[in-house]
């Protein structure tokens, strides 16, 4: 039998890691509707469990690359509070649906500080 000792230090590096996994884990079931697999067919089940993974990839990424620094270890449902629970009104002029943001010096800097980040992404190269 082959005994191998750790250190405390290398036992909590293992345990670090495995607890922001499940941090994650549990960010993705609850954000993303991963709760409840929704069917009894796995070739359905698969290919909703890579949209959802689509879902956290396009996300985690639109966080690094357009969000400020503050932002970034934001998780899913507090992102969507700062976000997208702003003051609006969906209204239509002309028969054309327009979300008309409420007047606020703060959410102007929020959307220009982010679209200023998003102008400056280059396309991927195929």
């Amino acid at each position: 039998m082959l005994c191998i000792m750790l250190s405390k230090a290398l036992v909590w590096y293992f345990y670090d890691g495995r607890a922001g996994m499940e941090r994650r884990i549990r960010e993705i079931r609850e954000s993303y509707a991963l709760t409840k697999i929704p069917t009894r067919a796995f070739a359905a089940n698969a290919l909703y469990l890579e949209v959802i993974r689509l879902a956290y990839n396009l996300v985690t990424a639109f966080q690094r690359t357009c969000l400020p620094a503050e932002w970034q270890s934001l998780t899913l449902s507090k992102l969507r509070h700062k976000l997208f629970w702003v003051p609006g009104e969906l209204t239509r002029p002309q028969n054309r649906a327009t979300l008309r943001l409420g007047n606020s010096a703060l959410i102007t800097e929020w959307a220009e500080k982010i679209l200023r980040r998003v102008y400056k992404l280059k396309p991927l190269e195929g």
